[in-house]
């Protein structure tokens, strides 16, 4: 048997006052007006609702309100409570209307709603706030914000599963970090709020700020991000485009750890220097942005577009300030002007201006071969 405490509509409630669950004597019936609605209006309000066990789902204060018997509706103005979990206070709101169903399943509010989560040092802003204590929900509607030390979101619509720990934010979304500086653009975003992790699963943009400038441009189809290390997992068509050095870089996914500007890939990946028109690939990689250091593994491959010199070997290192490439193990260089290939088990040069020094160990000679055109 459910447990109720809520406004008795009797003439006894301006008398004993709403908060608790006092038992009211019993008053002869009235009749019930057909064209009035009846309602009752009541300042300073304070009532509260409890589960099977007695423990509270929650407690509202109220500057004003309206309750209507045949609506079982409570309708209150510049409110402020406590949501309850287990009997532990895990929400305070604050709102300027709310509504209260009088089975206390639901509660709505209205009008600039600030909910302070107590658990994770977590702010949520909307227009409407749903809150239903059984589903352990708080859905959180219009121009929604959710703000942490460590994260901020701002999103069409939020649920967050209090239980859980976990909020699932979607339609127009962006996020912010400000240590280190980003912003990210996408359309859906679970936040794991107690783990402190936030996954992505739709196409997204992401910028980071150096000096109030952009110094890179991520994009791709699904993330998920450590906040506490700092590390973005990026999935799906990812391409990183940065400014200093000035790059682009391709792949399937990789890592990218924020503090040390170091992106690691364990599948293929890309690198293009478009102003040298130099492009490497190879089946997995390291590239430290700090340092301008990009080094490939596995059937590493270079290539200048410009005269078409080509070197491959087991392992590249591109020294970029420099445009100097290193390669080690099963090395073959190509050029077509003249037409020539060398193979070795050591490189060391530019493939720009062609000027490759081919090498090899005691155990293998160069071999040197000579294509006539």
């Amino acid at each position: 048997m459910k447990v109720y405490c809520w406004i008795n509509i009797v003439l006894t409630i301006a008398i004993l006052g709403i908060g608790g669950c006092s038992p009211t004597p019993k008053s002869k019936p009235s009749p019930t007006p057909s064209t009035i609605e009846a309602k009752l209006e009541l300042d300073n309000l304070s009532f509260n609702q409890v589960d099977k066990q007695g423990k509270p789902w929650w407690k509202v204060r109220a500057q004003h309100g309206v309750y209507a018997p045949d609506k079982k509706l409570a309708k209150v103005t510049n409110l402020e409570g406590d949501l309850y979990q287990d009997g532990q206070i895990i929400l305070h709101i604050t709102a300027k209307t709310g509504e209260i169903e009088q089975e206390g399943e639901k509660v709505i509010l209205r009008g600039d709603v600030v909910t302070k989560e107590t658990r994770n040092n977590l702010i949520l802003i909307g227009q409407e706030v749903e809150w239903q204590p059984k589903a352990d929900l708080l859905t959180i509607r219009d121009r929604v914000q959710a703000n942490h030390p460590k994260f901020q979101v701002n999103a069409n619509e939020g649920k967050y599963l209090t239980r859980k720990q976990q909020m699932d934010l979607s339609g127009k979304i962006t996020t912010f970090s400000n240590d280190p500086r980003l912003a990210m653009q996408t359309e859906h975003i679970t936040w794991l709020v107690k783990d402190q992790k936030v996954i992505g699963d739709r196409p997204t943009q992401i910028q980071r700020y150096r000096d109030n400038q952009i110094t890179d441009r991520v994009t791709a189809n699904g993330f998920s991000s450590a906040l506490d290390r700092k590390i973005l997992n990026l999935q799906g068509n990812v391409q990183l485009n940065s400014i200093k050095p000035l790059i682009q870089v391709n792949g399937e996914s990789f890592a990218w750890n924020l503090d040390k500007e170091l992106v690691t890939a364990a599948r293929p990946l890309t690198i293009v220097h478009q102003k040298e028109a130099v492009t490497l690939n190879g089946n997995s990689g390291e590239l430290d942005l700090k340092g301008s250091i990009a080094t490939l593994n596995g059937n590493a491959r270079g290539v200048a577009t410009r005269n078409q010199a080509k070197l491959r070997a087991d392992r590249l290192v591109w020294e970029m300030t420099s445009q100097q490439l290193i390669g080690t193990g099963n090395v073959v260089y190509q050029q077509i002007d003249p037409v020539i290939k060398f193979t070795g088990t050591r490189s060391v040069g530019k493939l720009q201006d062609q000027s490759i020094v081919v090498t090899s160990d005691n155990k293998q000679q160069v071999r040197t071969e000579f294509i006539p055109k």
